[in-house]
């Protein structure tokens, strides 16, 4: 039954600490009612084996299955399989898990009892039940009253609890019908209010007919829909356009937005009232935030399969959008269907779709395509295939394009983008697309521009027109880390900038570098080749005026080390909160000063030799994430000392030739819960103070020297790790989850994070 709670509870056994202990190897997966093989077992490998990295899914199932069966065979290893529909998914997946391991489980979440029914394959049934009525009350209140706490009428508080019990009865103990009760419920701040909905759901959630109780959580999604607020409405059927199951990227669904006209402010930024309207939308419980970042902020959200299911129906009701897939053959869809005057189409499948279309389409003003293979329009009307050109030609009020993931027939984007006029948001991210015609310059109204990354294999050269200054309304633009041909992108035009990630030194520096706007809060520039564009950074209004959030930047490339005096002006920037440095900095004789704000920061061939300079990095008092990577550090030693790195959570250690000898005492880094080492050859133990760390959750060690692990009596035999555990094993006893990775183990790595 959807509602019960199934994911919740695998999510919970998943994440319990004495499970986390017991098992040395862990992954969760959703399958859903699509699937890609090829990119769910390379995700189970990534999360088994803890690579960060780009994976690369051009691997056969074959060769994949054979490659995680081959890691997974000597580990105790807990599977998750999350949301499957169809025996099909399972039969793709089941080969590469060695079922010989005993202890080793696989937990699958599933409303459908025919898709588990393996009668070789030992196995065990679990229904979630419904909660009892302290149950309910307490999941409820935990929502609904919460921020009721400081109340100081008793009666009034008595009130509230009389009120939500007898709602709670409707509920009948189904959790997601709970949730939507509590989140509705804890929008409204009166007694009264509460008395209105609860009439509401006396007489229309259940209103004596008798209904199902599948149909009560469908009821109460359906009024906590209808409580929205009229602006809300429409931001949250946009969530339906998200395949199922995704995490969604909150950047790009609030950028979308914008660009559909959603979101209207005069005192505030349009950026900062679309996240306010986010979390409502997350505080009435009808979208969940599936990732936070390090300063707790949301990163991306899901959305419960029956509350998007309530979505896509009130969707194409009000002819907000349509939706089309199919993960298998070809589709063609009838034509009554393709006539309807949705405003917005969304195509997602793992391979070809082929969707009929009439010539009258003027009304859609959105088209989404993810992640098809190959994707074509057949008119009806014509009897005939038509082309991206004359796609483009048809939709000319297009406010939103977005074919991330998809994959054209010759790598670029067809010249007839430029009839788009109307069109704001651009997306066409991790495509195949190597080249953008000049016609992009009639884009007038663009506001986003989501070229981050490209997927092409073979030799070749991204190419970007020297035309986004005539784009004056840009507000983000996104750019693929190897465009190598951007010398005389001219960008001083763009006065409501916010957002430039990445653009290439070279001569752009000197040319465009003082003109950019001080709008700009995240900025990342890759390939600085001289001292004079390494200047220019820091002498630019973006940085000088502290309006920076983000600040990315790599002048490996360039022999001049960063000044002691260009660093200070960082300093200054109150509101900088991310920093990642890419090349060296002279530190002469004299420590480095960070800002003191940051709260994520990344160091990589900065050469930094100085304890005291280490020291400054510890007093970080807003300091969650630091990773030190490759030459970052260059000295033997490094101890870090009681009190320091008050707030870190996460730190890696990579790639540090020189470092021989770690010492952490007792009282440092008090907080931090993952901890990665890798590739320090020379480092000779792990320190003994990470014993006093309790908080410690998760420990990743790869590619260190036979000695290190013989410390741990880890040893490796055949590629595999053996050993019962040496003199350092009671430093990571405590430890819920631990991946120590032997040396020659090569995973599929093809680049940078």
């Amino acid at each position: 039954m959807g509602g019960s709670g199934k994911t919740t509870l695998a999510r919970k056994l998943y994440n319990h600490k004495t499970i986390k202990q017991h098992f040395n190897c862990q992954a969760w997966v959703s399958i859903s009612q699509e699937w890609n093989p090829q990119h769910i077992l390379v995700e189970i490998l990534r999360q088994a084996a803890g690579i960060t990295q780009k994976t690369d899914e051009m691997v056969s199932i074959e060769g994949l299955v054979d490659k995680l069966r081959d890691y997974l065979k000597h580990k105790l290893y807990l599977i998750v399989l999350d949301d499957v529909w169809k025996k099909d998914a399972l039969e793709d997946m089941l080969p590469a898990f060695p079922f010989e391991n005993r202890g080793s489980k696989i937990i699958i979440t599933t409303r459908i009892h025919e898709v588990v029914e393996f009668p070789d394959l030992p196995h065990f049934f679990h229904e979630p039940r419904h909660l009892t009525k302290d149950e309910s009350w307490e999941l409820f209140s935990k929502i609904a009253l919460n921020h009721r706490e400081c109340i100081d009428d008793y009666q009034q508080i008595g009130d509230f609890e009389k009120l939500g019990k007898e709602m709670l009865k409707k509920c009948e103990g189904l959790p997601l019908a709970i949730i939507a009760l509590g989140g509705l419920l804890g929008a409204k701040g009166t007694t009264e209010e509460w008395e209105k909905v609860s009439k509401v759901v006396s007489s229309k959630v259940m209103g004596g007919r008798g209904t199902h109780t599948y149909g009560t959580v469908k009821d109460m999604l359906a009024l906590s829909y209808h409580d929205l607020p009229y602006d809300l409405k429409p931001c949250f059927l946009y969530v339906a356009l998200f395949p199922e199951d995704c995490e969604i990227p909150i950047s790009m669904l609030t950028n979308m937005w914008i660009a559909e006209g959603f979101i209207m402010s005069q005192e505030e930024t349009l950026e900062e009232a679309a996240r306010q309207c986010l979390d409502e939308l997350i505080q009435r419980c009808v979208v969940q935030v599936a990732t936070s970042n390090y300063a707790g902020k949301v990163k991306t959200i899901r959305i419960h399969d029956l509350m998007r299911d309530l979505c896509i129906k009130k969707a194409k009701e009000q002819n907000f959008l349509e939706v089309f897939h199919r993960s298998s053959a070809p589709l063609e869809l009838d034509e009554d269907a393709t006539r309807s005057q949705s405003r917005r189409c969304i195509i997602h499948s793992y391979s070809s779709i082929s969707v009929q279309i009439g010539t009258q389409n003027s009304h859609l003003r959105s088209l989404f395509i993810f992640g098809v293979a190959k994707v074509t329009f057949y008119c009806y009307e014509l009897r005939a295939t038509l082309s991206w050109e004359q796609v483009y030609k048809n939709f000319r009020l297009l406010r939103v394009l977005n074919i991330s993931s998809s994959k054209t027939f010759d790598g670029t984007l067809p010249a007839e983008i430029g009839n788009l006029i109307h069109l704001r948001y651009l997306g066409i991210r991790g495509t195949n697309i190597i080249e953008l015609p000049e016609s992009i310059e009639n884009l007038r109204n663009l506001l986003t521009l989501d070229y981050k990354s490209v997927v092409y294999f073979g030799r070749y050269e991204v190419r970007v027109p020297n035309v986004l200054w005539k784009l004056e309304r840009l507000r983000h633009v996104f750019l693929p880390y190897d465009m190598i041909c951007t010398t005389g992108l001219k960008l001083s035009t763009l006065k409501s900038l916010q957002t430039l990630c990445v653009v290439w030194g070279k001569n752009w520096m000197l040319n465009e570098m003082f003109t950019l706007s001080s709008s700009v809060k995240r900025l990342r520039i890759q390939g600085i080749s001289s001292k004079e564009q390494l200047m220019a950074v820091f002498q630019c209004q973006s940085v000088t005026l502290d309006q920076l959030y983000s600040l990315h930047i790599n002048w490996i490339s360039c022999d001049e080390n960063v000044k002691l005096q260009n660093l200070e002006l960082l300093c200054h920037c109150n509101h900088l909160r991310k920093l990642k440095l890419y090349g060296r900095i002279g530190e002469e004789s004299l420590p480095i000063q960070f800002p003191s704000k940051l709260k994520k920061k990344r160091l990589v061939y900065t050469h930094l030799t100085l304890p005291e300079t280490m020291k400054n990095l510890g007093r970080l008092a807003n300091l969650k994430y630091i990773s030190l990577s490759t030459e970052s550090y260059v000295g033997i030693e490094w101890t870090c000392r009681a009190g320091e790195f008050p707030q870190l959570e996460q730190l890696i250690i990579e790639r540090l030739r020189n470092l021989e000898e770690w010492w952490v005492e007792r009282g440092a880094m008090p907080h931090l819960t993952s901890l990665r080492i890798q590739q320090c050859k020379k480092l000779k133990k792990l320190p003994e103070g990470l014993k006093f760390i309790g908080s410690l959750r998760r420990l990743h060690i790869a590619y260190m020297s036979e000695a290190f692990y013989r410390w741990l009596n880890h040893e490796e035999n055949n590629g595999e790790i053996t050993g019962q555990g040496g003199e350092d094993l009671h430093i990571i006893r405590h430890i819920p989850t631990v991946t120590i990775m032997p040396q020659n183990w090569r995973d599929l790595s093809v680049g940078d994070e």
